[in-house]
């Protein structure tokens, strides 16, 4: 059996000492370091690190320019640079592809201080050396096949091979991951840089993976897209994850603010539950879905076995699982939007909606909840959602949005009332609902409503949760109304999610406990 995926740090400044950084590393857990000597300048530094080396291995890393590191300075002095610091034997030599098949000289040099089959070395019998990492960096994108480039380099004598990609979004992400199982090299490192590779960092263990990197603390990170080492061991359970281990996520663009990798992660350590939630962020267009999903669907190797589903894609995975002849409960059917997908045993994908159950248990949460006239801002997936979660409770509801089209067609559909955008100001009832987007992360300052607008004793909600007190309820409580915040509803979708997905009852108080409250 193989050794599990070790966790390199990477270190790419002079201060704090590298000999402090080593061993924070070391102490929150990290296997490797990879010293980056492009992006840490101070040489001295790194001779004084290596002729004291600590008690653990070393990656003597000095990446060019062109492929994304901070040496733009002349080539051969670069590869004397890698030989001189090589021969101190940090452990690992990283070298590039393209720098490797330059010439036969320069294969010479980093036959001196590296382990490299079929390279003479001459002087160098008997000497301690390195082993060698040949690696790959694309910094434009990810190539229709990534196996080319795997093939490519294993063709070398390296020990490990690295091929790092650009992902665009997370179909990228989880191509790349697949390729990591029928490589056939014994060592690789397979990953996707950008916001839209992060689960193929955290997945990296499960698929085997020679490693992965993180970075010690937020704003130290090599390459975008790293996790922190302390995130990937806590938020993702990096310990914990076994090559059995099954993946969930959260499916929308964008994700990075979503909190559901927090809740489900730590619902699952909770409850016993072989799995890890990670974020895979999918451009907007329906046939982007569309590929996400049909990748999915077809490799099993990559072991997806449930997803929450968010804006824009809740109406995509409605018509997905329709085009394919997959499994669409009546709640998802009734508002025309799926926000939980759920693997069967026989490999059906379920889809369902647990928006308007999660909505619906915030507001009954509310004294104030009576039923009554409800104004709903927005006509999308969530609107629909709770619109008709409301209907069904026998409220008389009435939709604004600013496509009024969109508002009268929703309207049609679910056999309630609409009037324009710009009459919300004058809305009628008891309660107002908003499941726009406006007030979300990053967009704090923003309100759907104009606070004048605001009558006392209205109840409102706001599905975003992020931040908690948007500017709509903050607008809400000054002007004496009653507020349900977006943690509510998303607490209880969530948890009806956890239980679809894992058949057992969902642990609710750490799953509110798990939420960041300060954002």
């Amino acid at each position: 059996m193989s050794e599990p995926t070790r966790l390199a740090v990477p270190i790419i400044s002079a201060s704090p000492p590298l000999e402090q950084q080593v061993e924070a590393a070391r102490a929150a857990g990290a296997d490797l370091v990879e010293l980056r000597v492009d992006c840490i300048g101070d040489v001295g530094a790194v001779e004084r690190l290596l002729a004291n080396p600590p008690a653990m291995p070393l990656i003597l890393t000095v990446r060019s320019s062109e492929e994304g590191g901070g040496w733009d300075g002349d080539e051969a002095d670069r590869v004397a640079l890698i030989e001189r610091l090589g021969l101190l034997v940090p452990g690992f030599v990283d070298i590039e592809y393209a720098t490797w098949q330059r010439s036969a000289n320069v294969r010479q040099k980093i036959g001196l201080v590296c382990a490299v089959r079929s390279t003479a070395a001459a002087g160098g019998a008997g000497r301690r050396k390195n082993s060698l990492i040949v690696s790959h960096h694309d910094l434009r994108g990810t190539p229709g096949d990534v196996r080319v480039v795997l093939d490519e380099l294993a063709a070398t004598p390296a020990d490990v091979i690295k091929a790092v990609f650009t992902a665009g979004d997370a179909t990228d992400a989880l191509r790349v991951l697949h390729e990591l199982g029928p490589c056939g090299h014994a060592n690789v490192i397979a990953l996707a840089m950008g916001p839209a590779g992060v689960a193929s960092r955290v997945l990296a263990r499960k698929h085997g993976a020679f490693l992965t990197f993180a970075s010690l603390e937020a704003g130290s990170e090599s390459a975008p897209g790293q996790p922190t080492i302390s995130e990937l061991r806590s938020v993702y359970r990096w310990d914990a994850i076994r090559r059995e281990t099954g993946v969930y996520g959260v499916v929308g663009w964008p994700v990075a603010h979503s909190q559901s990798p927090a809740i489900h992660n730590a619902a699952m350590a909770a409850s016993g539950v072989d799995g890890v939630y990670v974020p895979l962020p999918v451009k907007p267009a329906g046939d982007d879905f569309a590929a996400f999903m049909d990748l999915v669907e077809r490799e099993e190797v990559l072991d997806v076995r449930g997803l929450s589903v968010t804006v824009p894609h809740k109406e995509h995975a409605l018509r997905w699982l329709e085009a394919r002849g997959h499994i669409v409960k009546s709640a998802a059917r009734r508002c025309g939007a799926v926000n939980t997908l759920t693997q069967c045993v026989d490999g059906k994908w379920e889809g369902d909606n647990t928006d308007g159950l999660g909505a619906m248990g915030a507001l009954k949460r509310s004294a104030r909840f009576a039923g009554g006239e409800v104004a709903v801002l927005g006509a999308g997936g969530a609107a629909r959602a709770i619109a008709a979660a409301l209907i069904d409770e026998g409220c008389g509801v009435t939709l604004y949005n600013r496509s009024a089209g969109r508002a009268k067609d929703l309207a049609q559909e679910l056999r309630c009332a609409w009037r324009p955008w710009d009459e919300r100001v004058g809305y009628a009832g008891e309660v107002l609902v908003n499941c726009t987007l406006v007030g979300l992360w990053p967009s704090v300052d923003a309100s759907p409503m104009p606070a004048e607008a605001l009558r006392s004793g209205t109840l409102v909600f706001d599905t975003v949760y992020r931040p908690v007190e948007t500017q709509l309820l903050r607008d809400a409580r000054a002007r004496g109304c009653t507020c349900v915040t977006g943690v509510e509803m998303f607490i209880g979708q969530a948890t009806a999610q956890f239980e679809r997905w894992h058949a057992v009852r969902s642990p609710v108080a750490v799953m509110r406990g798990a939420m960041s409250v300060d954002s």
